[in-house]
C-alpha cells in the first residue's frame, strides 16, 4: 500500500510541478497569491521531491523523508497561501490531502526504518 501511495504521490507532484514551470494557468493562479518569482523553484522543489520519493523508497530512506517532508510543507505552505488570500476552503482541499499524505508517508517511513 505504501509503495502504490508513493508511486501515485510521485506522478501527481511531477505532473503539478510541470504545471508550475509551463502551464499559463498556473502563471495566472501564481499572480493571484502574488509569488510570480516562486512558481518556477515551487515547481522544480515539486518535481525533484517526487523524483526523491520515488529513488529514496527504493535506494536511500534519508531521501524519502527529506523529499516527503519537503512536499508536506510545500503542501502546507500551499494551504497556507489560499487561507491568506481568501479562498474558498475547497481549493484548499487538494493541497491539504497532499499535506496529509506527505506527512503519513513521511512518518510511517521514519517510524519503520529508524524505531
Amino acid at each position: 500500500m505504501i509503495l502504490s501511495l508513493t508511486i501515485l504521490n510521485s506522478i501527481i507532484f511531477f505532473i503539478y510541478g510541470s504545471l508550475c514551470i509551463f502551464n499559463e494557468h498556473m502563471v495566472d493562479e501564481f499572480k493571484e497569491f502574488n509569488l510570480s518569482k516562486y512558481r518556477i523553484m515551487t515547481g522544480i522543489l515539486e518535481i525533484c521531491g517526487a523524483l526523491g520519493s520515488l529513488i529514496g523508497y527504493f535506494w536511500y530512506s534519508p531521501l524519502y523523508i527529506f523529499s516527503t517532508t519537503g512536499l508536506a510543507v510545500l503542501m502546507f505552505l500551499g494551504v497556507y497561501t489560499r487561507i491568506r488570500v481568501k479562498q474558498p476552503l475547497q481549493k484548499s482541499m487538494q493541497a491539504f490531502s497532499l499535506f496529509l499524505l506527505n506527512t503519513f508517508l513521511s512518518y510511517e517511513k521514519f517510524v519503520k526504518d529508524f524505531f
